[in-house]
């Protein structure tokens, strides 16, 4: 019979700080199970992007980091003051040694940073659950889609998929993986996209910050037809086994020619022919359309355990938890001229965490 590992208290001590040492990432590169939102450029992108405030929770005992949790002060003329780990990204939160109930010590700093700023609420995006005791949502999944073989990812596609690709391609679309001299096309495509769905988009310097700050994290590929036009564009972040595609859009007007596919093709078979072992395909809720795209791209949903904690007792929702407030707003985004989202879009998008 084996016997559990023993559980150890934590008596060191949390430290609050707006900059972080390279400790703080060799403790999330050798952590087992961090993601790519643990990483301290975070909190740097966001407040050189948007002004926001880091704030980085390190537990130490001894010397030793044995947890962290990134956190970023929004403050919102529209929506108030959060503490969000990490905005703008799906993973985040508290990762800690095992077995050392050092969770606990950093969600309990964290709610006192929050008193401290004037935070209505924490958000902390876990991948997985924390040991804390707070409810957590399970409306939220992230798609993942195991990568083996380049042939074998191709034989599980569906037959649907494979004639898409197939037709993007025929037209004579194809993929190109580029660095930060791509930012600029790769914009123009996801701008008109943002404006059409209806939400407001991110600054051209948000992604320029994240291309600086992560060089060998973040790249950027595009789907050109012959005549070189871009028709469809993503950012992947590339962390430890793991491709993740959180930014990819295409222009409508070319959706017949299914550059969407081409993209999505071409990442896959990447991350097969590089050694990559999983493609996430980023967040959706179970019921909407964005879910069943993913799944029939051959991605099994795993649930996002998120923790909302209230500094304030009864502070409305923050809009990552209650969305439906705001319908009436997306659909008037839709009818805004691109020119006048590009400038209004960023002021927007930079104070609401999804």
């Amino acid at each position: 019979m084996m016997t559990p590992d023993p559980v150890h208290a934590f008596h060191g001590r949390v430290v609050r700080a707006r900059e972080v040492d390279k400790r703080w990432d060799r403790f999330v590169e050798r952590h087992p199970n961090p993601t790519v939102g643990h990483l301290s450029a975070w909190g740097r992108i966001a407040e050189r992007t948007y002004g926001h405030e880091p704030v980085y929770l390190t537990a130490e005992e001894d010397g030793e980091v044995l947890g962290v949790l990134p956190l970023v002060l929004m403050r919102s003329r529209l929506f108030g003051r959060r503490l969000v780990s990490m905005p703008f990204l799906d993973y985040g939160g508290v990762v800690a040694e095992p077995g050392r109930r050092v969770e606990q010590a950093l969600v309990d700093a964290a709610l006192a940073a929050g008193r401290d700023l004037g935070a209505a609420t924490i958000g902390l995006r876990q991948f997985e659950r924390a040991d804390v005791p707070y409810p957590v949502t399970d409306d939220r999944v992230t798609m993942l889609m195991p990568l083996t073989t380049e042939e074998r990812a191709w034989k599980v596609l569906p037959s649907e998929r494979r004639n898409r690709v197939r037709k993007g391609e025929k037209h004579g679309l194809v993929a190109t993986w580029c660095g930060a001299e791509a930012l600029e096309e790769f914009y123009e495509v996801f701008a008109v996209n943002m404006r059409d769905l209806g939400s407001p988009v991110h600054s051209r310097r948000f992604f320029e910050t994240m291309l600086a700050e992560l060089p060998g994290t973040a790249r950027v590929v595009l789907a050109r037809d012959r005549g070189a036009r871009v028709l469809g564009a993503a950012v992947c972040l590339f962390f430890r086994d793991t491709i993740m595609v959180p930014w990819v859009s295409s222009l409508r007007e070319a959706f017949a020619l299914c550059p969407n596919f081409v993209l999505y093709w071409d990442i896959i078979r990447f991350g097969c022919r590089n050694g990559y072992r999983v493609l996430d395909l980023g967040r959706s809720f179970r019921n909407a359309g964005t879910f069943e795209f993913k799944r029939q791209w051959g991605a099994h949903p795993h649930t996002l355990p998120w923790v909302f904690v209230d500094v304030v007792p009864g502070a409305p929702p923050p809009v990552d938890r209650d969305r439906s407030r705001f319908e009436r707003l997306i659909a008037l985004w839709k009818r805004v001229p691109v020119p006048v989202a590009n400038v209004v879009g960023p002021w927007i998008r930079g104070q609401v965490p999804n």
